[in-house]
């Protein structure tokens, strides 16, 4: 089964690419699926999603169908088929 995830901003600069589909198993969670894109995509792109700020905030916002993951189950929220994610880095200005 396969998901769509969209790149934002940043995000899409380390991976050169605006979105991707991704085949997933039954059960897998959005944890298994950064897994899998820090992967494909390097440390650069793990360094900017997965970690964490010096007061433990994730770096990054999860959607999942529009809906941010951490009023889900965070990271182990599980996926299906069809299902929408997008990352989407911070964004500052003035």
């Amino acid at each position: 089964m396969k998901i769509h995830i969209k790149f934002l901003a940043t995000i899409r600069e380390i991976t050169g690419e605006p979105e991707i589909e991704l085949e997933i198993h039954s059960g897998d969670t959005v944890e298994a699926v950064m897994r899998v894109l820090e992967s494909r995509y390097g440390m650069e792109f793990k360094e900017a999603t997965t970690g964490t700020t010096a007061g433990g905030i994730p770096k990054i916002r999860i959607m999942v169908n529009e809906r941010d993951m951490e009023f889900l189950s965070g990271f182990e929220t599980e996926l299906k088929a069809g299902d929408i994610m997008v990352l989407i880095p911070p964004v500052a200005g003035g």
